[in-house]
This record gives C-alpha cells, sequence and structure tokens, in this order.
C-alpha cells in the first residue's frame, strides 16, 4: 500500500512538473517553411512599461532587411551578423495602450505577395 501511494505521488509531481514547463508563452507566427519569432532577450515573456527591452526578431527563410515592423515604442537597431534575425528595443510608455497589450504587426515578402503577422505581447508596470 505504501509503494501504492508514493507512485501516485511520484506521477502527480511529474505531471505538475511537465505542466509548468510547457507554460512559457512563444511570439511565433509561421507560413509554410518561413517563420517570424520575438525573443525578448531577459527572457521574460513580457515587456514592462517605460524600461526598454531588446528584442529579435529572429527568421527563417525570410531575409530580415525586407522586414516591416509596426508597433508604439519600436526602435529598429539593424540586423545581426549572420543576418537570421531583426534586433529592435521596445519602450512602451505608460498609459499608451488601454488594455496592457502590444499590439505588433510584420509584413514580409512571400514570393509575389506580402504577408503579415500580428504579435500580442503582454507589457506589466514596473515593480
Amino acid at each position: 500500500m505504501r509503494y501504492y501511494y508514493l507512485t501516485i505521488i511520484l506521477i502527480l509531481l511529474f505531471v505538475s512538473c511537465q505542466n509548468s514547463i510547457s507554460d512559457k508563452v512563444e511570439f511565433i507566427c509561421e507560413n509554410g517553411n518561413k517563420k517570424i519569432t520575438i525573443e525578448i532577450e531577459n527572457g521574460m515573456d513580457f515587456l514592462t512599461y517605460n524600461k526598454p527591452s531588446k528584442t529579435n526578431f529572429v527568421v527563417t527563410n525570410i531575409d530580415p532587411v525586407n522586414l516591416r515592423i509596426a508597433g508604439p515604442g519600436i526602435t529598429i537597431l539593424g540586423t545581426n551578423k549572420d543576418k537570421t534575425a531583426m534586433q529592435t528595443e521596445i519602450k512602451v510608455t505608460t498609459n499608451y495602450l488601454e488594455n496592457d497589450t502590444l499590439n505588433i504587426k510584420v509584413w514580409y515578402d512571400n514570393e509575389d505577395s506580402q504577408k503579415v503577422c500580428e504579435f500580442k505581447i503582454p507589457v506589466n508596470k514596473a515593480e
């Protein structure tokens, strides 16, 4: 009977650890073999009001030089050395957003047409 309870507890512990790992928010837009991922350099999955955050728009099968990025508080810093990402800095001022979510639109060329990706990034107040 002891082993039964021990087994149940270990299974529950394992399942709860798996759920906490999968809670990470990812900002990904895919279209066929083309992909854009936003990575916030501080490792968080949100931005903070009035605090500049360096971000990378990592691209797969897209030329980062041809990206068009629109959103409040975004400054384009350039591309990385191997041209796999567009580097930016985002600083959202307090009370600028209505619902504490920053909407970013990214346009890129896809053969004969333009595609658009929209990202919604949460913004928290400074602690």
